[in-house]
């Protein structure tokens, strides 16, 4: 049953509508203006309903699902970047980031790239090759090291970066290292938002005979927030620019950088069927 009968609908109404958390509603409409709105004669935002389903569309047909066995993969990779010597500096207790908090970013990159190579493969059967190798600088050559044309795989003749963040997150954010050095840079920066809940390892765990009585005891504390489940890991292919595309910047909303990024808002991506299909062709 529709219960929104007008066209028109209110900020509240909207997120509802769209059942997004309230958090990411916002930040799609006031950061990155994916969610377009208009102010009313009362002075507050109106949301058309056919904009709030084109959003709707584009996001569930830009949507994959990476089933726990990738999930599990990315984690083993992750661990094993930790512990191969990477960096741990930015923020984290004493300055330092613990190995559970580097693990926690490597992964989201990682699971972009897994969701890029499925997105690719079931959306417009281009199979892909990903660069599997452990790099201790945090900082691969590049994400994607072949395309498959007939039986092999062959080197792609554009440098493709893939990042990926939270769903909450509303821009692609390049250093300047990996902007600026001819020997780090790509022509295209992908981008994705990963939909792993913070305390996506608890879930993993809440069964295994170590973690298995904390469970459960929170399971009968009516007070206390239950562990959810994890069965699969979202991903949200939000769109690619090339590199002449990204702004120079010091700031985006709600964030000043130390020093300059080179930055692109999800509005401001390229993510047509034909813009994804022009790329193919000259990868």
């Amino acid at each position: 049953i529709d219960l929104f009968k007008g066209e028109i609908l209110t900020r509240k109404e909207a997120i509802e509508y769209l059942r997004l958390p309230e958090k990411n509603f916002d930040n799609y409409f006031q950061l990155s203006k994916e969610i377009i709105a208009e102010k009313g004669s009362n002075g507050r935002w109106e949301f058309e309903k056919s904009n709030l389903d084109t959003f709707n569309q584009l996001k569930t047909s830009r949507t994959i699902s990476l089933p726990m066995s990738v999930y599990k993969q990315c984690f083993e990779f992750a661990i094993r970047m930790v512990y191969s010597g990477l960096s741990k500096h930015g923020s984290g207790i004493r300055g330092q980031r613990s190995e559970v908090q580097v693990a926690d970013d490597v992964i989201l990159g990682i699971l972009a790239e897994h969701g890029i190579k499925k997105f690719l493969k079931e959306r417009f059967r281009l199979e892909i090759e990903l660069d599997t190798a452990v790099h201790t600088d945090s900082i691969t050559p590049q994400d994607i090291v072949g395309i498959r044309k007939r039986k092999d795989f062959n080197i792609p003749n554009l440098d493709v970066s893939i990042k990926g963040s939270k769903f909450k997150n509303c821009f692609n954010v390049i250093p300047p290292r990996e902007y600026e050095d001819d020997t780090r840079n790509s022509d295209v920066y992908i981008f994705a938002r990963i939909d792993l809940p913070t305390d996506h390892l608890f879930r993993i765990l809440k069964h295994h005979d170590f973690f298995e009585k904390a469970s459960k005891l929170l399971d009968n504390d009516p007070k206390s927030k239950k562990i959810g489940d994890l069965n699969k890991v979202d991903v949200w292919i939000c769109g690619f620019n090339f590199k002449e595309e990204l702004d120079r910047v010091t700031e985006i909303p709600g964030q000043v950088f130390d020093g300059h990024r080179y930055v692109k808002s999800v509005s401001g991506m390229r993510n047509s069927s034909q813009e994804w299909k022009e790329l193919i062709k000259k990868l």
